[in-house]
Formats: C-alpha cells, sequence, structure tokens
C-alpha cells in the first residue's frame, strides 16, 4: 500500500541515499542526519490532515508550541524550525471540525511525518447557563445542570454557552487519526498502562472564542453509544479517562457505567473524554531494512489491534531496530511507513504472552527509485569556507515553497525531486543593506534518474569569523547560550545563529568589515556586544562574553 503526497515526497531524502549515493557519493551530503548526536537544534514537521481516508481537509490550524501552519487544499503542512524533542505535541484545530492532537519524535535536521483525521463537528448548540439543558447528536447525550458553568476566570457565567459535542466510534476508519495521543493511559496510582478504547467524546463550553467549564462542585452526565461491533465484549462498569492536552496523556477519572447499548458516566470537567479498559502490555521486536538488507533509521513503525482497538507507533533507531507495544495474547497488524513508502502488512497472532517479547524479524520497507533524482550542491562564503546551517528552499514552477532544508557543515545541501521537473532552489540571506538579500537558480531536473549536481554556490555572506567564550559573572563556561548577528547591521542574519558548547566556545559568520551587534541569549541572561568584523578570511576573537 503506497499513499501519496506530493509535498512529503520532496522530503524524503534519508532512505534514498542510502540505498542509491552511500557507495559512490560519500562525500556527498545528507542533510537529514541519520545519526545526530545533539540534544539541541531544530527539525521539521510535515504531514496531511484527512476528512476521509483518502480526502484532505484545507484551513486546519495546526499549532507546534508557538509555531502554526495551515493545511493546503490538499489537507497538507509543513512547520518548519521545530525545536528538537521526544514528545512534541501537535494540536490540530478548525471552528467546523473536531480537534486533536498528536505527538511526534522531531530530531535536529531531520523532517518528522504525521498525519491527522479530523470529522464535522457533532452539534453545536446554545444553552442557556441559568437553566442548564441537554444537548444530543449521533447517540451522545450531555445533560447540564442549571448555574453550572464559569469563564476562564472563573468566575460565575450566565450567558449563553455554545457546546460543541461530537462522539467518535471506534469502530470508524477515521477512528485512529481522531484520536488524541497515544492509547497509553496514566492511572488513578501514577502508573502507566496500554489501554483500548470503547469510543470518547469531545466536548468544548464556549462564549464566543473564550473557554468555559464547569463550576467547582457541579457535574454534567453524559450517555454514550457502544459500537455494535464491541458491544458483547464491553465491560459492565469501565475506566473514563481525559485527555490533558498540556502533558499529551489520558488521565484516569471516574468510571461509566453500561446500559443496555450505552456508557454512562458523570464528570466535573471537560475536554475529551474516553471509555477505556487498561489492557496488558507485551512487545514486539524487530528491524526494518530496505530490498539490500541495509537497515533504515527514523522509520516509522506502527501496530494495531486486529481484535482489539488500540495502536501504538515508534521510530526506528540508528540500526534500523524497533521494539513496540502491543497487546498480549491477541492478534495486531504491524507495517513500517516513511513518509510515501509502506511496507506490506504483516499479522501477528497470538502477540506475546503479557511482558514478553518476539522477535518478528525484518520488515522489507522498498524504496521505489526509478521516478526520482537528487538535486545537491554546496554554499560558499566571500572567503570560499562552507556555509553551514543555512536554510534552502525548494520552489515548484508555480513559485510554491515546497521544501526546506539546511546546509550541513561542510555547507551541502540535498533535494529530492520528480524528473523532468521545472523548480526553483532558493536561498534567503536576511540582510536589509544594498544586497538584495535573495538567490535563485531556476533548474530543470534530468530525465532519468540520478543526481544533479550544482556545484558550488558562492554567496555574498559571511568571509569573516568571529569567536569568544561564553561564562557567568564567576568565570565558569556557559554552554548551551543563543549567539546570532543582527541581520540589520550587515551581519549574517538569524539563520547563522550560532550556540556555545560544553566549553562554552562559540563561533559565529559575518560579512568582513563590518560593524554589528552580537546578540547572547541564555534566559534571564542577555547581552549585546558591538563588533567589527576583521578581513576577509580573518578571526575576531571576543575573548569572555560575560552574561550575568
Amino acid at each position: 500500500m503506497k499513499r501519496f503526497s506530493t509535498n512529503l515526497f520532496y522530503q524524503l531524502i534519508v532512505i534514498f541515499a542510502i540505498t542509491l549515493m552511500i557507495s559512490s557519493c560519500r562525500n556527498q551530503v545528507n542533510n537529514y542526519d541519520l545519526n545526530p548526536t545533539s540534544s539541541s537544534g531544530y527539525g521539521n514537521i510535515s504531514g496531511k490532515v484527512y476528512l476521509t481516508a483518502t480526502t484532505g481537509v484545507s484551513g486546519i490550524e495546526v499549532r507546534a508550541g508557538n509555531l502554526v501552519a495551515y493545511t493546503d487544499n490538499n489537507g497538507k503542512f509543513f512547520i518548519e524550525k521545530v525545536p528538537v524533542g521526544d514528545r512534541v505535541l501537535v494540536n490540530f484545530k478548525s471552528d467546523n471540525y473536531t480537534p486533536t492532537q498528536k505527538i511526534v519524535v522531531v530530531k535536529a535536521n531531520r523532517t518528522s511525518d504525521i498525519e491527522a483525521s479530523v470529522i464535522a463537528i457533532g452539534k453545536k448548540q446554545n444553552l442557556n447557563a441559568t437553566s442548564g439543558g441537554s444537548v444530543v447528536t449521533n447517540g451522545l447525550k450531555v445533560d447540564f445542570t442549571a448555574n453550572s458553568f464559569v469563564d476562564s476566570k472563573g468566575n460565575a457565567f450566565t450567558g449563553t454557552v455554545q457546546v460543541n459535542a461530537t462522539y467518535f466510534d471506534p469502530s470508524t476508519a477515521t477512528f485512529y487519526g481522531c484520536f488524541p495521543g497515544e492509547f497509553k493511559g496514566v492511572m488513578t496510582d501514577n502508573s502507566t498502562t496500554q489501554i483500548e478504547s470503547f469510543g470518547f467524546i469531545n466536548v468544548e463550553l464556549l462564549n464566543g472564542k473564550e473557554k468555559l467549564q464547569l463550576a467547582t462542585g457541579k457535574t454534567a452526565t453524559f450517555s454514550m453509544p457502544i459500537a455494535s461491533k464491541i458491544l458483547a465484549k464491553a465491560p459492565a462498569k469501565i475506566q473514563l479517562w481525559y485527555y490533558d492536552e498540556t502533558k499529551g496523556q489520558w488521565i484516569e477519572e471516574g468510571t461509566a457505567t453500561k446500559s443496555g447499548s450505552n456508557y454512562i458516566g458523570t464528570v466535573k470537567h471537560f475536554s475529551s473524554w474516553n471509555c477505556d479498559m487498561p489492557s496488558q502490555t507485551s512487545f514486539l521486536k524487530g528491524r526494518v531494512v530496505d530490498a539490500n538488507g541495509n537497515p533504515l533509521s527514523f522509520v516509522t513503525v506502527h501496530e494495531t489491534g486486529n481484535d482489539y482497538t488500540g495502536s501504538s507507533s515508534v521510530r526506528t533507531d540508528d540500526n534500523g531496530k524497533f521494539k513496540i507495544n502491543v497487546k498480549s495474547l491477541s492478534s495486531a497488524k504491524v507495517w513500517a511507513s516513511y513518509h510515501i513508502f509502506t511496507s506490506t502488512y504483516q499479522d501477528v497472532n497470538p502477540t506475546p504472552a503479557t511482558g514478553d517479547s518476539s522477535d518478528i524479524g525484518d520488515i522489507i520497507l522498498t524504496i521505489d527509485s526509478t521516478s526520482v533524482c537528487f538535486v545537491i550542491g554546496r554554499i560558499l562564503d566571500n572567503a570560499n569556507q562552507p556555509v553551514s546551517n543555512l536554510y534552502i528552499y525548494l520552489l515548484d514552477s508555480n513559485g510554491k515553497n515546497i521544501d526546506n532544508s539546511y546546509t550541513n557543515s561542510d555547507g551541502k545541501f540535498q533535494f529530492m525531486t520528480y524528473l523532468d521537473t521545472k523548480c526553483t532552489i532558493q536561498i534567503i540571506f536576511d540582510y536589509s543593506d544594498s544586497l538584495n538579500g535573495t538567490y535563485k537558480n531556476n533548474i530543470t531536473t534530468p530525465q532519468n534518474s540520478g543526481t544533479m549536481d550544482l556545484g558550488d554556490i558562492k554567496l555574498d555572506i559571511g568571509g569573516s569569523t568571529i569567536i569568544g567564550r561564553t561564562v557567568d559573572s564567576l568565570n565558569n563556561p556557559m554552554p548551551g547560550v543563543n549567539i546570532y548577528n543582527s541581520p540589520n547591521s550587515g551581519g549574517s542574519g538569524v539563520t547563522r545563529e550560532s550556540k556555545s558548547d560544553s566549553l562554552g566556545k562559540f563561533s559565529i559568520s559575518a560579512r568582513p568589515n563590518k560593524t554589528f551587534s552580537v546578540y547572547f541569549s541564555y534566559k534571564p541572561f542577555s547581552k549585546t556586544v558591538s563588533v567589527t568584523s576583521g578581513n576577509l578570511g580573518e578571526t575576531v576573537d571576543l575573548g569572555d562574553v560575560i552574561l550575568k
């Protein structure tokens, strides 16, 4: 099975580089380092939001921290320069569709791929806060008592409450994509368990854009249908879990009782509420390799239950190895994917006993390289020195940004694109002096697969070096300080930012014979130093820069 995504296709660099270029192009670039050693830096997040299994939806706000993007007409999005992290929370929001949150690993100079699903909000209904009332949609009923609402500051609210209520059926195709976070929950004893969902609801209480909540001491009751597919095995009493968006976790709180074909529960606040049964966990381990048996890193391995409602995913390590959670003594489906490429599905039945692991061997992820090519090059400054950490943009024939990349420590960059296709390589310098600050190169890719080498591209950027050491008031080295030039003073722009190392040492490029400001930032400390760069090829040593 292959899912085609033009936007993501341009970001598939690592795997193809391994299979095609490792022997013949050892000195060429691989932007997305397979073995990143730094816990700092930035990566990218790309993906697609689906309305159905095949249809994307536009205008969805996608937020990672303070970074925001919106899905295009095909449901695709791209967020650049996301701080690295093992659990980056990505929120999906719209006025007309249900919200959700996904969790993704972001590594330095890598692009992580995620997908999400949304459905239309089940019911938007206004209630009088003073009298309360009920909201009914698709078998879900939520009852609110009188005078039970407060505003965002905790004050009693007496106006009109807009209630957005939606029920999510675990037997539908979009359920997994809509499901917030992971199929894991934090129990009342603070232990973590795998969970099997019997359906969840999302209820938002609004006064315009302001979020409302239930008042302290007030409750609401809901009745949620149990899908016919799982009705027979639904327990008489089941734990309730709410989703904490700040932590990206399901938290156990209360229980729901089975009544006919519904679960009935009482809650003290609203977000997403899930009827889940804790499940015993076992593990599947293995390796993902290409068609030639080479291990593939940073590939996503997925599992979903064949006879249970749950799923999980992990990334392979630098040796292509993985270990993934599954429900014990059950039937699960396992596969691997990297952007548009997907392996065949493998059924594991039964899964191991609780706590045990089973090695399922190699999952082969085949890379089709016959219709793609690489575009590579190297960026040099005025002193013919490589320019690292510089953003390179790939534009389509209409000038639309379809991919971003960094130059590596050798100044090299690399994109993958279609054969015989017109596109543009663009670099923005971030200058505001007499330079126009932009380099563009319009190219047409080869008709046959392989590599198109643009060679050395020399820019009027850098050529002089500023070095020094950041220390505290006691002369102790300060690692991790952010250092960057002032782009409006002849410096090299924020794209040339640096960070002090474990000894407090730093190095940053600048254009020759320019006076500009260098900024040092490490909360709560900050400092600005005026610097005059040297001649072409020279280095200016600032010595110790004291932050206090």
